[in-house]
């Protein structure tokens, strides 16, 4: 008869993780509704998270149905706890209305108000990562890693809702790289691509957190000015066009000098209600107009 095996030794055990899920994981909401779908916010270890329609809170949302403070999101040990402020409109869980603390289970339907809606999702580094990149992708322009053109028609959609909702000016800037197609027949399409790439830079590096830049086409640029009345808008492509001019974008031993032609146009000359094609429209015409009058330069109203 054979004997029993014997028990392992202490050395050729076995150590099984048996670590929650929850704790190797961080918590995330992705955005579900409206124009920021499928944007990634993060639910950081140890800190509390405000959502609302504060600008100080943690994640702000343009959404008039939300309080200033509508609900706050915190991990303890292993789980995510979700609580409502005091909102107004509510904060509800797979469709039911909080009214006391409660801890979020991965894939779970938040919604803040009437129309903010939210998923929440235990990921690791590299699922974050993913759903990121993809979120960029539909989003920015992949040349220049600003906007794209798709994502600026929808948030001109928003920023003329939110000016006639708030009675807040707001402009718009369209600009272009003079001669461009001289620029792609010296120096190939790499030398186009660094310079726009090198105006992209320069541009955002000028921008506010509220301002939207986005390469709206080819060799144009458009940005979105929301609080800023038409002389402040043309006050800044002046000093983008300077700055354009005055710059030497370096692309393999040489430096391409170019200059930039700009077009301005405000909601406050536009009849109301306005709309996207009549703004877009007025700062294009005066981009062209700009162009007709001998380049480097700015039109506006």
């Amino acid at each position: 008869m054979p004997e029993d095996p014997k028990p392992p030794s202490v050395a050729e055990t076995n150590i099984v993780d048996v670590e929650p899920i929850a704790v190797r994981r961080n918590g995330i909401f992705t955005i579900a509704s409206g124009l920021d779908t499928g944007k990634v916010l993060r639910l950081p270890a140890g800190e509390m998270v405000v959502l609302g329609r504060a600008p100080e809170c943690t994640y702000s949302f343009d959404d008039a149905s939300l309080s200033r403070q509508h609900a706050r999101v915190m991990r303890v040990g292993a789980e995510y706890v979700i609580r409502d402020d005091g909102s107004r409109n509510g904060t509800f869980v797979n469709n039911v209305r909080l009214t006391k603390a409660e801890a979020l289970r991965n894939g779970d339907r938040v919604q803040l108000g009437s129309s903010t809606l939210l998923r929440f999702a235990l990921v690791d580094e590299e699922e974050e990562r993913a759903l990121r990149r993809v979120y960029e992708a539909a989003i920015l322009d992949g040349l220049t890693g600003i906007y794209n053109r798709k994502h600026l028609e929808e948030r001109l959609v928003t920023e003329l809702a939110y000016a006639a909702r708030h009675g807040a000016p707001l402009s718009i800037v369209m600009i272009d790289v003079d001669h461009f197609k001289k620029v792609n027949d010296t120096y190939g399409h790499l030398g186009g691509d660094a310079v726009l790439r090198a105006v992209a830079a320069l541009f955002g590096s000028s921008m506010r957190v509220e301002d939207v830049l986005a390469r709206y086409g080819g060799e144009e640029f458009v940005i979105l000015l929301r609080g800023t009345p038409v002389a402040q808008a043309i006050e800044l492509a002046e000093r983008l066009r300077r700055a354009v001019e005055a710059t030497a974008i370096p692309f393999e031993g040489h430096l391409i000098r170019i200059t930039s032609s700009a077009g301005v146009a405000s909601l406050a000359e536009m009849g109301m209600p306005a709309d996207r094609a009549a703004l877009l429209g007025a700062a294009d015409a005066r981009l062209y107009q700009a162009k007709q009058s001998g380049r480097n330069r700015v039109v506006g109203p």
